[in-house]
Parts: structure tokens; C-alpha cells; sequence
């Protein structure tokens, strides 16, 4: 079961929802956060009157009213930047240090690395002429969860969070996951590190075929404590066994510490040439 979340306090996600409503057929399944928890084969949807970044334990609650946790959490939300760069974007989530936008300090959230790239390549099709950049974006904020989670987004103001067309991109990947076969996903689990707050080579990497990627280390979550840094990736991304690293983004002293850490605890690292 794959929970699908919408929070009235967000324009881009009450968008979002609309394109969910409008494109597949939907029942009722119960009640959840004063509201019809809503059925199309896998997905259930709910609609929630708080931000998401403070939704806390939402997987834990909605288990406990149904009876059954959700597989994968799946937060359709709206992204701001200072850049006002038009993206559509997906993410996994979790503080790496302080949690200033929710969730909890020093604490990831189990990432899907598999139905996260799956996520980006369905995006990228679906929102092909669009005027966005699709790309993953870096691990950042809350809420803390149990299940594997990540955040698909409209960005990066309030003048896309509104857009029909990105809404519908959006809406057409999330109602793809409900038919996405784990088994077709035969790149190596892999968690990425280096880089901004956008993951371009990443990204690039992804949709290459090089990785699925989990969580994403951007190079300022690197300036302390950078090989816990990347336990703590590795541990919240099931089934990693690779580290990618954005090369010629990072230091290469750090560079050459981490493939150290990483040597010494059979963890491969994925080269892929001039995409490094």
C-alpha cells in the first residue's frame, strides 16, 4: 500500500490532488485526519490541514487507524528556492544536523531508492516540454517517519505552485507507482554524494541507468563529521552497497577519505567517466 499525502495548507499539493481526482477513478476507504481516506488499487490518499514538514509519525497513525502500514509514504508538495528556479523535483528526506523545517535532528528517514528513481524517469517523461528543470534534489527536512519516504514537487514559487500542467506531470507519476515492478529496477542501490542543494549529476546518473539512488549527501552536510555523514546515508538507504560521488563538486582530499572509508568496509564506489 502506498500512501499518497496531500495537505490542504499547500497549494501546489491541493493541485496536485485535483490532477489525482480528475484522472483516476477513486473510493472511499475509511476516515483519517477528519477526513475519506480515498482507494485507486494501491494508492490511498489523504488529505491533511498541517504542513507537511510537521506531520511526524503520520505513517505510525494512519497504521494504527487501518490496521496496516503503508510499503511507501509519498508527499505531494510544493518546493520554494530563492532562485525561483521552475523545477519539478522528488527527494528523500531527513536532517543530517538541525532540523529547522521539521523532522528530527541528526535523523534520516528510510529512503526508497528504487520507486524514487522510478519517480524521476516517469517525471522527466511526463513533464517532457514543460518549461522546468526535473531533477532529485539533495536529502533535506521533515517530517520523521518509519516507512520509506520521499517528496514530489512542484517549484519553486507561487507563481508554478498553481500550474495544471506540472500538476498533471506529478499526478501521472504518482499513479504510475501503483504498477512499478521492483524487479525491473537492476542498477545497483547507491547513495549519492556531493554537490548543492540540486542534484543535476545525479540526476543524470540516474536516469543513465547507473544507480537507483536513496538519500543524496550535499557537500555542506560534508563539512562535519562527513564519513558518519555517509553511515548515516547508507544505513537509511535499504540495500545500498555503492556510494556515487560528484567529484569534480567536492574537495578531493574529502574525496579520497571517503573512498577510504568506503574501501575499508566493502562499499563500491560507481564511476561513470566524464559524468563524474
Amino acid at each position: 500500500m502506498i500512501l499518497v499525502v496531500t495537505s490542504a495548507e499547500d497549494v501546489a499539493s491541493m493541485n496536485i490532488r485535483g490532477r489525482l481526482l480528475a484522472l483516476a477513478e477513486w473510493t472511499e476507504g475509511g476516515r483519517f485526519a477528519k477526513t475519506n481516506v480515498l482507494v485507486h488499487d494501491s494508492l490511498h490518499m489523504i488529505l491533511i490541514e498541517e504542513a507537511h514538514l510537521h506531520s511526524d509519525d503520520l505513517d505510525a497513525k494512519f497504521r494504527d487507524a487501518h490496521g496496516s502500514p503503508p510499503k511507501l509514504v509519498v508527499f505531494a508538495s510544493r518546493h520554494r528556492s530563492q532562485s525561483g528556479k521552475a523545477t519539478l523535483t522528488v527527494h528523500p528526506i531527513g536532517n543530517y544536523g538541525s532540523a529547522d523545517y521539521g523532522g528530527k535532528p541528526g535523523t534520516l528517514v528510510p529512503s526508497a531508492p528504487r520507486e524514487m528513481t522510478f519517480a524521476l524517469s516517469r517525471l522527466r517523461h511526463y513533464g517532457a516540454g514543460l518549461p522546468y528543470e526535473i531533477s532529485y534534489e539533495a536529502t533535506h527536512h521533515g517530517p520523521s517517519l518509519s516507512a520509506p519516504t520521499f517528496y514530489i514537487e512542484i517549484g519553486s514559487d507561487e507563481t508554478r505552485w498553481p500550474d495544471p500542467k506540472a500538476a498533471e506531470a506529478i499526478a501521472r507519476t504518482i499513479l504510475d507507482l501503483e504498477s512499478f515492478d521492483a524487479a525491473t529496477a537492476k542498477a545497483p542501490i547507491a547513495v549519492g554524494v556531493g554537490g548543492g542543494h540540486y542534484a543535476p549529476r545525479h540526476t543524470d546518473a540516474a536516469l543513465a541507468g547507473l544507480a537507483n539512488f536513496g538519500h543524496i549527501v550535499p557537500n555542506h552536510a560534508l563539512e562535519d563529521e562527513p564519513e558518519r555523514r555517509l553511515e548515516m546515508a547508507l544505513e537509511k538507504t535499504l540495500g545500498a552497497k555503492a556510494v556515487y560521488f560528484h567529484r569534480k563538486a567536492m574537495p578531493q582530499p574529502l574525496v579520497r577519505e571517503l573512498e577510504g572509508w568506503c574501501a575499508e568496509r566493502g562499499v563500491a564506489v560507481l564511476r561513470a567517466g566524464k559524468a563524474e
